[in-house]
């Protein structure tokens, strides 16, 4: 084999075990989008029937929508994924959480709020039942935050808050539902979307799996091989070669 074939062959080997490992990796992910199973909001407030602005729910109501805050009252809305089908083999695991939600709105009267716009929302995680419950207000851990403006309403923003780490701790646990509440990490209030007639509008999760079972090897050790392939069969062949010509010489 010559220098130039040799160098072909091994580029050529290169090549192919590059696109075989791109081709693998690609087929061992997978997305998934689920869409909420309860939706629901929370408040927090004072009156003169016993209530009052304590950092626990008072009261819950089905819906979705508004996250806001003011010295005295606070709006936050929820929602509970079932997750009892992501029992992952192994070998898999959640590379990705996203929960995603839309602005639809610039800002939110009543409750002393006064149509003021909040500077952050926060994202906090429960362990969820698929029930309304008050109580899910003051349940959650802090997992991230987004930052929000005017101009967030103005282009109707998707925000994008990461969740990874929670629910793969939820998953592993076997959790049937996980539970996430957004809530406004300063005074002001929004609207968040929940319309029906267009639903990649909702509050959605979004997952992504890696099949994880098999390491990829270093581009330095898949050079190697590739190398101690071609090399061989030089070495075979220029070693047939020798043979022959010492049979034909005697």
């Amino acid at each position: 084999m010559n220098n130039i074939s040799y160098k072909v062959a091994v580029v050529s080997a290169c090549t192919a075990l590059g696109l075989f490992l791109e081709a693998n990796k690609a087929a061992s992910a997978a997305t998934f989008t689920l869409s909420p199973t309860i939706t629901f909001m929370v408040d927090d407030y004072d009156n003169n029937l016993g209530s009052s602005f304590d950092g626990r729910g008072d009261i819950a109501f089905t819906g979705f929508g508004i996250a806001g805050r003011s010295e005295t009252f606070e709006r936050a809305s929820f929602a509970e994924f079932n997750i009892s089908s992501f029992s992952l083999e192994p070998n898999r695991v959640i590379s990705s959480a996203i929960f995603q939600a839309q602005v639809a709105d610039a800002g939110v009267s009543g409750g002393g709020l006064k149509g003021t716009f909040p500077d952050s929302l926060g994202i906090f995680g429960y362990v969820g039942n698929g029930i309304v419950e008050p109580s899910d207000f003051e349940a959650g851990v802090f997992l991230s935050s987004v930052n929000v403006s005017i101009s967030s309403a103005m282009s109707r923003e998707i925000l994008n808050f990461d969740v990874t780490s929670f629910l793969n701790q939820q998953v592993s646990n076997r959790n049937v539902f996980a539970g996430f509440g957004l809530r406004a990490l300063n005074f002001g209030g929004l609207t968040l979307d929940l319309n029906p007639s267009f639903p990649s509008n909702k509050p959605r999760l979004i997952i992504e799996t890696t099949d994880v079972g098999e390491p990829v090897p270093e581009p330095t050790t898949i050079f190697g091989s590739a190398l101690a392939l071609g090399v061989g069969g030089w070495l075979k062949r220029k070693k047939s070669t020798f043979q022959n010509k010492a049979k034909s010489q005697a």
